[in-house]
């Protein structure tokens, strides 16, 4: 009886191993994970801009007397580059031409005009997908008209511009961006006027300051990069 029992239990035993093992498996399917597509930066762009400009004049001279004038307007114009990017770096070139309604004079008559803004400007960046931080510096160009009295003293300047700002693509073609730059042209020194008394030599300096916005439009379909996550 007992070797019977045994019999019985242990054939219970393997047939139900044997009808577990055709039952479907419980196991989750694999998941496999698409690549992750980000925004590309490179390519030829043109935009338009607009914001505020705040101008500084000054003047000095060999007597220790100095003076200066901070006259503030809007600016406005438009501007070309072209964008490559490596990774998440985005390395820039960019050329500009603004508009500028710069001009004041203070309580001495020293008085200060600037009609337009320029420069030649590298760019570097760090993209994150669709947002764009850079850094923008390079040379600039200016026209600047001092006035001392009814003294004029008119003529081009070279200097250089330094800022940066963030730029958001808000469609495949499309960017926005805002941006500080300060533009440094620094000091022309002319010499001593002798008239009805000597008057000591002086030095005329400028510097701006530019808050602005912008719209690019991105020339070429962006194609993405294809990012996968590796675990």
């Amino acid at each position: 009886m007992r070797r019977l029992l045994l019999s019985t239990i242990a054939i219970a035993a393997l047939t139900g191993s044997a009808f577990a093992a055709d039952l479907p498996s419980t196991k989750s399917a694999p998941v496999f994970t698409a690549p992750v597509s980000v925004y590309n930066w490179t390519g030829f762009y043109l935009g338009a801009d607009v914001g505020g400009i705040w101008g500084q004049g000054k003047f000095s001279n060999t007597a220790g007397v100095s003076n200066s004038v901070s006259p503030s307007s809007v600016i406005g114009g438009g501007y070309a580059g072209y964008n490559y990017q490596i990774n998440q770096f985005v390395l820039g070139l960019q050329g500009e031409f603004d508009g500028t309604g710069v001009k004041g004079t203070n309580a001495n008559l020293l008085g200060l005009k600037e009609d337009y803004l320029a420069s030649i400007d590298g760019r570097l960046g760090f993209a994150f997908d669709r947002v764009l931080f850079y850094a923008i510096g390079g040379v600039a160009f200016t026209n600047t008209k001092f006035a001392l009295g009814a003294a004029n003293y008119n003529g081009n300047s070279t200097g250089y511009d330094i800022g940066g700002g963030v730029e958001y693509a808000f469609l495949p073609n499309w960017t926005v961006r805002a941006e500080y730059r300060y533009y440094d042209f620094g000091k022309t020194s002319y010499s001593p006027i002798i008239a009805v008394a000597v008057v000591p030599g002086f030095s005329l300096s400028k510097n701006d300051s530019v808050v602005r916005v912008g719209l690019d439009y991105k020339f070429g379909a962006p194609e993405p990069v294809a990012v996968v996550a590796k675990y």
